[in-house]
């Protein structure tokens, strides 16, 4: 190939990318223009009219209704109950919405439909009525979702254990640790970032027994390695120095991370075999983990620890 083919084909591709950047600019102005009109839209539909939306065919109008409805904190209750019923609705940005407006309103009027309704509603409106505690927040709302973590849907019980993540109470992480056997896959995820969010050293021992087992799925390994980085303990030491040999390059770098904190010299070694893993992360690549995690732990100098004492945290078990 001369140079001067090999020139213009790169003079094409830099167009060609020019173009496509210009398009997607474009575009983005385009629904950034119409998201601001239907956002200016909703901030001045009256209740009726936002109620008559909530009953629309389009998905988009239904949820400009429970947006326009969670403007103002002091809403009807037939707007209460109107929204509750829409945390049923088929589309899942509806239901978001839905919940969100529910969450901002007076918490006197609106706790008592949300309670209820967390343990009598079809399984989609327990589920949004866990969202909305979970945004609402406060004691009573802890208290009401404590009560539904055995809820027989796991999509619910997924909802109620990132509503609790969302409050973050030390006092739910009795209520949340069984969560971590959960059959199902995304409440054992939720169940353990709600865990990293408490951020309780008393938690890494359960975390680290979930993260132990050898059938545990990628995306649940993932969670309880990105938990054990928030609530560390030196007794996940052993899960987590098996961790850093995972297929994932996520969940080598959690393990890393979490081994920077809580980590020995035994980590310290450990974690020099991956100096030179350049699989890349989101943020770096899981080598700059290690190499970070290094760091940490020649600061904070930390020594392996004699045998037949105890670890330095204590014991959790």
């Amino acid at each position: 190939m001369s140079v001067f083919r090999l020139y213009s084909g790169r003079d094409r591709y830099r167009r060609l990318i020019r173009a496509a950047l210009r398009q997607l600019q474009r575009w983005y102005r385009c629904g950034k223009e119409t998201l601001m009109s239907r956002r200016a839209a909703a901030a001045g539909m009256s209740e009726a009219a936002a109620l008559a939306a909530l009953q629309a065919a389009a998905p988009r109008q239904r949820w400009e209704g429970a947006m326009a409805l969670g403007r103002h904190p002091q809403r009807s209750p037939e707007a209460i109950t109107a929204l509750i019923e829409v945390l049923a609705d088929p589309e899942p940005f509806v239901r978001w919405k839905a919940a969100a407006a529910l969450a901002r309103q007076d918490v006197g009027r609106v706790f008592p439909a949300l309670a209820a309704t967390l343990v009598e509603g079809r399984p989609l409106q327990r589920a949004g009525a866990a969202t909305a505690l979970g945004q609402i927040g406060a004691e009573a709302a802890t208290a009401a979702l404590s009560k539904q973590t055995a809820d027989p849907d796991p999509e619910v019980r997924q909802a109620v254990a990132r509503a609790l993540g969302q409050i973050a109470d030390p006092t739910t992480e009795d209520v949340l640790m069984p969560l971590l056997d959960d059959p199902d896959v995304a409440v054992r995820c939720a169940a353990a970032w709600a865990l990293g969010q408490i951020a309780s050293p008393t938690a890494a021992a359960p975390l680290a027994a979930a993260l132990a087992r050898p059938d545990q799925p990628l995306l649940a390994r993932r969670a309880l390695t990105a938990a054990l980085t928030r609530a560390g303990h030196p007794d996940a030491q052993p899960a987590l120095l098996a961790a850093l040999a995972d297929p994932d390059p996520q969940v080598r770098g959690y393990a890393a991370r979490a081994l920077g904190h809580v980590g020995d010299e035994t980590a310290y070694e450990a974690l020099a075999a991956l100096l030179a893993d350049r699989t890349p992360l989101l943020k770096g690549t899981v080598g700059d983990e290690a190499a970070a995690a290094r760091a940490m732990l020649e600061r904070r100098g930390r020594r392996s620890v004699p045998a037949g004492h105890p670890s330095p945290g204590g014991n959790l078990a």
